[in-house]
């Protein structure tokens, strides 16, 4: 069917271009509705709209300015904690006992004066919280550590790290140098981490404040240095953020980070630091701004802290959502409101547009009511419903011409695939009238006409492969169909050409009764002549019977077919008349080479794929040198197949999942040139067994079970045994049972039945001795040889005799 006039089928269009009860509308109306939308609600949506971020920007700006306020106030918190531990520091370095007479004092002797150094220590780590620990270094007369307990350094890597303390050209100071590190570590640590010498707070370290001892000396030789406690710190840093989210973190004067905090982790706490830190100004001693960063928007307040030794800069970033979420929700409740009045709007503007455009409706529908139902022409650009009415109706004449020579041009194609489902039986249901009325609407003439059906069927192509590949099957049928189109039309008045796209086809001829079958037959042999020349191939034409009745068709294009399976498969021209060919004749029965078979079987059975290849070739040129048929030809090679199948099931390989499940005799019935069937055998039934078997078969084994099996062939009609065998290969009965099932597929005694077996039936078929004789030369006694050759062939030795030579 067009796709064309299917559409028009299955709805009827109005005038306009539209379905026919759609609710869609022209472009009087959508002017209409849109103005009544403008003047009814766009006015309430931007005044929601202009509220909305007016007052968030607002509110955004003033809560900036408090949210600095709040932390100007808590970074001096902060700035007087860490003073209040410089001047407690500095108290105590100008202790008496922290003074010159350490150089000569003996701290095991003096025992008293050193249990009271270490209680001094005790004291000053218990006078802060935010300390966590407090030591005591002195370079003389020794390095010694004051710490939890009095020791002396011996460590050179570890002394040198606390003279570093002693080296820095300030009495007290601020530093991020881990007392008790030796310096090399510090190093490493500094130059691949932070070659900036940063404080990392996530990997254990924290803030440590040096003072040089004796207070006010200008040749120090200890220090005392107070480690911070990195946790505590840093909770007190969090404070900076008064809703306990955000991030906060402290700078140097160069703005290195040494110290931070935050509801933040890993890589993304410090991805933060950093580009808030790019865009603090470090000149300025305070200032905001607004950051965002993965879609958060944060209010950042920064200053300056005063130290001791230098100043420090603490940077607070909040997020802004946790300061102006009471507002958003008040907020987009005024949205929310506003857009309900907007939906109220557009449902009143509708029913208000409906009234409007009522008469134009009713002038449309009247008009959709008299369409002809053919498929108008869109409507064009800026054309409104009246305009669209006066041009519409020319559209619709110039449409139904143009359908009409559409119709004409698709006839052929039509009726070509209206004859393809009748010879196939798919319109037997209809009545003789119906199809005949049928035929006629599609332009064939059946009035006093006889009807004849020809099968055409290619053969030679695997002898093409030069020319064609296998998947130019469909290419060149398509060819051929068209050669038949042009020799057919300069003979008869109607012909209809079928193509099957498997290099066959079908056609179907009308004419007079006495003369159109001598015609036709006549036609046939100038047709082969043709495609002989054209395409180097050769045909096999089938004529079939003529009839008067179309529902006749598909039972003689059965006939046609079942005539094509006892054509001769020899590479030459045939014409076949149905007339003079009865299908139901006795098939001459062609003798099976039941030998080549069996050496067959054996050569796939133990992986000779060469000499299996050969003994194939000859099974199919001993079948093909017979004039036997297409059908007898199938029926040998699947007999073949099924005897390959089998003795792949007694090797213990299923066919179904060494071939995926794939139906193996369905595909060799597709094939009909012995050419084809032998390289299909080859490549997906023979290969694919023996690479199986070459895989599954020990590298090690196979040429101990291959000499068996050889010792078998030779020896098969004397006593021979597994424990015999085993013992000329070196191997146990047991291992050599195994290795013969597997790699030959089939145990040790059945493989001698089967050689005893053959042999005996050859015997049988081929020479008059007796049957206790055959027995004796196979290696069986007389009545044990009958009941095994029973149980393996059905029959008696005896009965297969008799059987064979019928």
């Amino acid at each position: 069917m067009i796709p064309h006039l299917r559409a028009t089928h299955k709805k009827k269009l109005n005038p306009l271009g539209f379905i026919k009860g759609s609710p869609r509308k022209g472009r009087f109306y959508r002017k209409s509705l849109i103005t009544i939308l403008l003047i009814a609600s766009i006015p309430g949506l931007i005044t929601g709209m202009t509220m909305y971020w007016l007052v968030i920007g607002q509110m955004e700006k003033e809560f900036n300015r408090l949210h600095q306020n709040q932390i100007m106030n808590r970074a001096e918190n902060l700035a007087d904690q860490f003073s209040y531990m410089e001047l407690s520091l500095s108290h105590w370095a100008f202790e008496p006992r922290f003074g010159e007479e350490l150089k000569e004092m003996d701290y095991v002797y003096q025992f008293t004066e050193t249990v009271d150094i270490m209680k001094t220590l005790y004291v000053l780590q218990g006078s802060n919280p935010l300390i966590q620990k407090v030591e005591l270094y002195v370079n003389e007369p020794q390095p010694i550590l004051f710490n939890r307990s009095y020791s002396e350094l011996t460590d050179l890597s570890l002394i040198e790290s606390y003279n570093e303390y002693l080296k820095d050209g300030s009495h007290i100071y601020w530093t991020d140098r881990i007392p008790g590190q030796p310096l090399a570590e510090q190093r490493t640590k500094g130059t691949e981490n932070n070659p900036d010498h940063l404080l990392q707070t996530d990997s254990g370290e924290g803030l440590v404040l040096v003072h040089k001892i004796p207070g006010g000396s200008l040749r120090p030789f200890g220090a005392l240095i107070v480690k911070l406690d990195n946790k505590k710190v840093t909770n007190l840093l969090k404070t900076l953020t008064p809703y306990d989210q955000g991030s906060t973190f402290l700078m140097d004067q160069k703005g290195n980070i040494l110290l931070s905090g935050g509801d933040h982790e890993g890589s993304s706490s410090k991805q933060l630091n950093e580009e808030i830190r790019q865009k603090v100004d470090l000149s300025q001693d305070k200032g905001s701004l607004l950051y965002t960063f993965e879609g958060i928007s944060y209010s950042v307040s920064y200053g300056k802290m005063n130290r001791i030794d230098s100043d420090w800069i603490y940077v607070s970033a909040a997020p802004i959502t946790d300061i102006t979420a009471p507002l958003l929700s008040v907020s987009k409740g005024i949205v929310l409101m506003s857009t309900a009045g907007l939906l109220l709007a557009i449902l009143l503007s509708w029913l208000v547009s409906r009234r409007i455009y009522t008469p134009i409706e009713r002038l449309l529908r009247l008009l959709s009511a008299e369409s002809t139902g053919n498929n108008p022409v869109p409507p064009a650009v800026n054309v409104d419903e009246f305009e669209l009415l006066e041009a519409q109706w020319n559209e619709l004449v110039m449409e139904r011409s143009t359908v009409r020579k559409r119709l004409e041009l698709q006839l052929p194609q039509l009726r070509d695939g209206y004859i393809m489902q009748l010879i196939q039986g798919h319109l037997s249901a209809h009545s003789e009238t119906d199809l005949r009325q049928r035929l006629e609407d599609l332009g064939f003439r059946v009035q006093d006409q006889r009807f004849l059906l020809v099968r055409l069927q290619l053969t030679g192509y695997s002898k093409l492969s030069g020319r064609f590949l296998e998947q130019d099957k469909g290419l060149v049928t398509l060819t051929v169909v068209n050669i038949i189109e042009e020799f057919a039309e300069q003979r008869f008045e109607q012909v209809s050409v079928l193509n099957f796209h498997d290099l066959s086809a079908a056609i179907l001829l009308t004419g007079e009764e006495e003369k159109l079958k001598a015609s036709v037959l006549e036609w046939s042999e100038e047709l082969m002549v043709v495609i002989n020349q054209i395409m180097k191939m050769n045909v096999t034409i089938m004529v079939g019977r003529s009839t008067s009745s179309i529902r006749d068709l598909p039972s003689l294009f059965m006939e046609l077919e079942q005539a094509e399976a006892f054509h001769s498969i020899e590479e030459l021209n045939q014409l076949l008349d149905l007339d003079h060919l009865t299908l139901a004749h006795d098939i001459e029965q062609s003798s099976y080479p039941f030998l080549i078979e069996r050496d067959l079987i054996h050569a796939i059975r133990t992986g000779k794929e060469e000499e299996a290849g050969n003994l194939l070739h000859d099974f199919v040129k001993q079948v093909t040198q017979r004039q036997c048929t297409i059908y007898q030809l199938q029926q040998m090679m699947l007999q073949l197949l099924a005897s390959m199948l089998h003795m792949m099931l007694q090797s213990g390989i299923p066919p179904y999942e060494l071939f995926s499940g794939r139906n193996l005799y369905d595909e060799l019935a597709q094939l009909r040139e012995p050419l084809q069937i032998e390289a299909w055998l080859k490549s997906e039934v023979i290969a694919p067994f023996i690479a199986f078997m070459e895989d599954r078969s020990h590298s090690g084994l196979k040429p101990a079970v291959e000499r068996t099996m050889e010792r078998i062939d030779q020896q098969y009609m004397t006593d021979i045994s597994l424990e015999a065998c085993a013992d000329l290969e070196d191997m146990t009965p047991y291992a050599l049972s195994k290795a013969f099932k597997q790699v030959a597929g089939i145990n040790f005694i059945d493989y001698v039945t089967f050689r005893r077996m053959d042999m005996a039936k050859r015997l049988l078929r081929e020479t008059d001795l007796k049957i206790n004789e055959i027995a004796d030369q196979v290696g069986y006694q007389h009545s044990y040889f009958n009941r095994i050759f029973k149980k393996q062939e059905g029959l008696t030795p005896g009965q297969y005799r008799e059987q064979w030579n019928r």
